[in-house]
């Protein structure tokens, strides 16, 4: 059994700062320990990345690390909110009639599946499956944060277009589902298992019309 991890990351025998009341945190010290965390995050996974190896990369003193996040979990929970506040979806809106809805579902298609294919999404999305077993609750927030509410703007936008009358969608958030699962494909898969490099432009465009314009004709009313 390692306790290597166990000795370094637990809060149980980490060095007890003390900072004078109204002291502030040295917050470019704070971005180059999230940096360096971040990095070997991706690199060595979360298991294997210790606040010793953080600290090293960082360039501070492991009690600088200790000042600023109390442990391991800590220090992923703040990666994450840094990573997550750099990914924003576009915005998806119904337009006047159902041509210029399904144009603007197709942009709203092309740029989601261009985002969730960059190479530092598929990497969060990898560390977070990871460590989903020993951080449920931050994989519960990488879900809600992420898939979840890029699920919530297509069922809105598909139940808008239901109760208008220009489709027929008796289950929105089921058609959201399928509707993006057609957009990805095996994308995501692939570059997960390092057997493929994110899709160009033009595949892109190609894929999410043939998949929109196929849904399209199932929800005809």
């Amino acid at each position: 059994m390692s306790t290597n991890s166990a000795d370094h990351d637990s809060a149980i025998g980490a060095p007890q700062v003390r900072r004078g009341r109204g002291r502030p945190r040295d917050l470019k010290k704070r971005e180059a320990i999230l940096a360096a965390a971040s990095a070997l995050f991706f690199e060595r996974g979360v298991v294997a990345t210790t606040m010793d190896s953080v600290a090293e990369r960082a360039t501070v003193s492991k009690m600088t690390v200790y000042a600023h996040f109390a442990d391991k979990p800590a220090l992923l929970a703040a990666v994450f909110e840094r990573t997550t506040k750099r990914f924003h979806l576009p915005e998806l809106a119904s337009g006047e009639d159902l041509k210029s809805s399904v144009e603007h579902l197709n942009d709203f298609g092309e740029r989601l599946v261009a985002f969730l294919t960059r190479r530092e999404t598929i990497k969060v999305a990898k560390m977070m499956a990871e460590s989903a077993d020993q951080y449920p609750d931050l994989a519960a927030a990488f879900y809600a944060a992420g898939p979840a509410t890029m699920l919530a703007k297509v069922a809105g936008f598909l139940r808008s277009l239901h109760e208008h009358g220009l489709l027929q969608i008796d289950n929105p958030e089921l058609a959201a589902e399928q509707l993006i699962a057609s957009w990805l494909g095996f994308y995501q898969l692939q570059q997960s298992l390092g057997i493929a490099n994110p899709p160009c432009r033009e595949a892109i465009s190609k894929r999410v019309l043939l998949a929109t314009q196929g849904m399209m004709r199932a929800w005809a009313p």
